[in-house]
């Protein structure tokens, strides 16, 4: 599998930068890449990583964001529970077991809990929008993969500033899990708070088929929450498709990269987001971040 670095041509004039924070005893740590300045501010889109936490297929998307024309922001929602050196899928088996474990532990340890979780979002938001190479006239995008797909609803039912949010191949309801178990890791009670959802956030679903993680009893309950509540949503079914269908196999184990929903979704994704974002002119980038060509 390729490297962006062997699909996309340089682009020098791309400015990059690492944003940090503290929130509640935790050091967070992001990357930013933001269009040339001589551009002037952009409007912010945030990406949320897969349940292994920031790597470098999260800030390969912000690049790809910053190429269309966008300020890519891929935001880290582990900080130093998980080490930014630690996220990447081993290649020595003897380590896997305990990197899935840590991985989930700190999943979890906000997925449980919905205050905490829609906390943290917002810091990021914020400090994304902070940022000068942002423009201050729209509200932020956020994108995510698995975890990270279930992020970006939870700040639609968190109320959180969104103009556009789209999951691919997320769960649909924080906190459950047809597993509930996993890698030895156990799921703490859920900590239930009252909904308030952004209404003025269009919703995007980029869903497989056949995901075992997204049973039809937790799209129908989707579905319902969506409507009662006044949210504009879509969602994509891409059939014969799995779990993780948007993550290339560099990535390790969790990508199971099928290029034609990946394509599919990626254009779903690029039409919102010109959608949201009428003023500015989207760049055509021939190659996505996990290296599918998009027409």
């Amino acid at each position: 599998m390729k490297n962006p670095t062997e699909f996309w041509p340089p682009a020098p004039d791309l400015q990059h930068r690492t944003i940090g924070f503290a929130f509640r005893e935790h050091h967070f740590e992001g990357y930013l890449v933001a269009p040339s300045a001589a551009l002037g501010p952009r409007p912010l889109v945030l990406v949320i990583h897969n349940y292994q936490g920031l790597k470098q297929f999260d800030r390969d998307v912000a690049e790809y964001l910053a190429r269309l024309g966008y300020v890519g922001l891929a935001i880290d929602m582990y900080g130093d529970r998980v080490p930014s050196d630690e996220r990447e899928f081993p290649t020595d088996p003897r380590r896997i077991e305990a990197f899935q474990t840590k991985c989930f532990e700190a999943m979890v340890w906000l997925d449980h809990d919905p205050e905490l979780f829609r906390a943290l979002l917002e810091a990021w938001i914020n400090a994304g929008k902070a940022e000068t190479s942002v423009s201050d006239a729209v509200s932020p995008a956020a994108i995510g993969y698995c975890f990270g797909g279930m992020a970006v609803l939870e700040g639609v039912r968190g109320g959180l500033d969104l103009s556009a949010v789209v999951s691919f191949h997320g769960l649909l309801q924080t906190g459950e899990d047809p597993s509930p178990a996993r890698f030895g890791a156990v799921r703490p009670p859920l900590k239930p708070i009252p909904n308030d959802h952004n209404t003025k956030t269009i919703v995007l679903i980029e869903n497989g088929a056949e995901d075992h993680l997204v049973l039809q009893a937790h799209k129908d309950r989707f579905f319902a929450e969506m409507d009662e509540a006044g949210v504009d949503w879509s969602f994509v079914d891409h059939a014969k498709t799995p779990h993780g269908f948007a993550l290339p196999s560099r990535i390790g184990p969790p990508g199971h990269l099928h290029e034609q929903a990946d394509r599919r979704s990626t254009q779903n994704m690029l039409s919102l987001l010109k959608e949201v974002f009428p003023d500015v002119e989207q760049a055509s980038v021939d190659f996505n971040a996990a290296g599918t060509m998009i027409p």
